[in-house]
């Protein structure tokens, strides 16, 4: 198994948890290398390898930079058997963290308060609403409470950071019991850390209050 080192801010629950998980569930000989902004601009103000230059997190792999958040989740996820080799059940796991990563990056932004208050609500009551009705749909077609098949994949972690983030407010304008609109998605947020490997990742790694 190739030397992993990861890094990323010290942020519980963001995009880098769930690449954490997966390297613990792999066994993967890896390091967390968390930094904080500033030691992150010195390192890239330092290195000449623009992996470093494309934002965190960034994932060395026998001494190689690479960036993008899920690209090093699908590679943990193959470590960990937590990513399908079935194509079809792939391009089901990648669908759903593709629909979680559009739900992020269209998110409106404007400098103007009531503006950004306005863009916001129209998104969650229109495109942001359409993507979280087919999630739920797929894992209503799932026949389980996980997105795809019966049980637990990188998937279902992207779908749950996705719900905690709603729910702790890190949407604003968007209100926290957004997602009980969708019985299959509250499901989904109560399965997932019940799951014996999240659990036993949170015991070995608990979050501080």
């Amino acid at each position: 198994m190739p030397k992993i080192t990861f890094s990323y801010f010290p942020l519980r629950g963001a995009r880098g948890e769930a690449i954490r998980f997966a390297l613990h569930v792999a066994g993967a000989d890896w390091e967390n290398a968390d930094m904080t902004w500033d030691q992150y601009q010195a390192k890239k103000a330092s290195e000449k390898d623009l992996a470093w230059h494309n934002g965190m997190p960034v994932m060395i792999v026998d001494g190689k930079a690479y960036t993008q958040s899920l690209a090093q989740l699908r590679f943990a996820g193959k470590l960990s058997k937590l990513y399908p080799e079935d194509p079809v059940a792939a391009m089901a796991v990648d669908e759903a963290m593709d629909v979680c990563q559009d739900i992020l990056t269209k998110c409106p932004q404007d400098p103007d308060a009531g503006v950004k208050k306005t863009k916001r609500e129209e998104y969650a009551a229109g495109k942001m609403k359409s993507m979280m009705d087919l999630l739920a749909q797929r894992v209503g077609e799932s026949g389980s409470a996980f997105m795809v098949g019966g049980d637990l994949t990188i998937a279902d972690l992207v779908v749950y950071f996705l719900v905690k983030m709603i729910r702790e407010g890190q949407f604003e304008h968007v209100p926290a019991n957004y997602v009980d609109a969708w019985p299959q998605l509250a499901g989904l947020e109560k399965a997932v850390p019940e799951h014996p490997l999240v659990k036993a990742y949170y015991e070995k790694f608990p979050v501080s209050a």
